[in-house]
């Protein structure tokens, strides 16, 4: 797997989610015998092979998840908990600390859970004085509460006019409550971009921009 870069964020002692491949459980329990999982990150989508079985032992027995690739592979235990809609979850155990986690990410030859992995949120690494603190804000939101990241993920010129769409299963309530914080952001991070626009052009040409919106 040496064609990944493990891009750090601005702590260069540990990377960031956002630019860190990982590998889904809900996915990897869903595949029969060989197929393949989507290792996502920021605007990239990587493809691996896998192999889904399970290992009978005497008294136990273990779900399994083998990744397949050209001079390397790795072993992933599943474990499964019941659903609310009948059925059951997969969940990923940390080959490390043995956690239970929906994502594990790459790290070197390895994929493990973020905190074995020594990842941060972008987010964590941001200040407030960031001109793209809010936007990074919005955007951790929505991968961790709504679980419904973007193939293409808005920039944040586009982020003033996009609205994440409500997962399948989760309640209209619940939904509304995670996008009234997410348009809270969406709001901050606008005020902000308007306020550095000002401050770049001076106040004669934003005063001149302020009258040609007040014409139309």
């Amino acid at each position: 797997m040496s064609w990944w870069n493990h891009n750090g964020g601005w702590n260069k002692s540990h990377g960031t989610v956002e630019k860190t491949p990982r590998i889904d459980s809900f996915e990897a329990g869903a595949v029969e015998g060989c197929g393949v999982l989507f290792a996502k990150r920021t605007g990239k989508i990587l493809i691996l092979d896998c192999e889904h079985y399970t290992e009978y032992g005497t008294h136990t027995e273990k779900e399994i998840v083998a990744l397949l690739g050209e001079g390397w592979g790795q072993s992933l235990d599943l474990a499964r908990i019941p659903s609310g809609f009948g059925g059951s979850r997969a969940f990923w155990l940390c080959p490390a600390c043995g956690g239970r986690v929906r994502y594990l990410y790459q790290t070197g030859p390895m994929f493990l859970c973020r905190k074995c992995a020594q990842l941060n949120y972008r987010s964590q690494q941001a200040t407030r004085s960031d001109s793209m603190y809010y936007y990074h804000k919005g955007m951790a939101l929505v991968e961790k509460r709504l679980t419904c990241w973007p193939l293409l993920r808005p920039d944040s010129y586009f982020f003033g006019e996009w609205l994440p769409d409500r997962p399948r299963y989760m309640h209209q309530a619940t939904y509304q409550r995670h996008l009234r914080r997410f348009l809270l952001y969406r709001r901050q991070h606008e005020a902000r971009q308007l306020a550095f626009l000002r401050k770049l052009m001076g106040p004669v040409e934003w005063a001149k921009v302020v009258q040609l919106q007040e014409g139309d």
